[in-house]
């Protein structure tokens, strides 16, 4: 009788294993970026100055996070969307003139543990 509850234990932990139930290395404590934007002109040079704003799911429009903490615009390597929210984004850009404008729609999904993060270039038209 004790031969067959081992046999049952070592079993249930194989099979919670197996589901990942003990193994909760795979998620870690960082946030992740939903979408992270560059902005570029049509000869790939940055354009630090540009304003970037999103919208996710159809929702207000809201500003870019400039170098993923600052909500300022200027001077920008990179915005970011905000952290672990999956949706549909649309992201605009717009020339620190006003004149020019790039928009790109992209989907950000649910993972396990973090958002499967999305990687947006936007050229600017000269």
């Amino acid at each position: 009788m004790r031969r067959l509850s081992r046999i049952a234990l070592l079993a249930a932990g194989t099979v919670l294993s197996a589901c990942g139930y003990f193994n909760q290395t795979d998620c870690t404590l960082e946030a992740r970026a939903s979408v992270q934007v560059r902005v570029v002109d049509p000869q790939g040079n940055p354009q630090q100055d540009a304003r970037v704003t999103f919208t996710r799911d159809g929702g207000p429009e809201q500003q870019a996070l400039c170098n993923g903490s600052e909500q300022r615009q200027g001077n920008c390597d990179t915005w970011v969307t905000g952290y672990e929210q999956p949706g549909e984004y649309v992201i605009t850009a717009t020339s620190a003139d006003g004149q020019h404008t790039a928009r790109q729609s992209v989907s950000v999904s649910d993972g396990k543990c973090h958002v499967h993060s999305q990687s947006v270039t936007l050229t600017l038209p000269d």
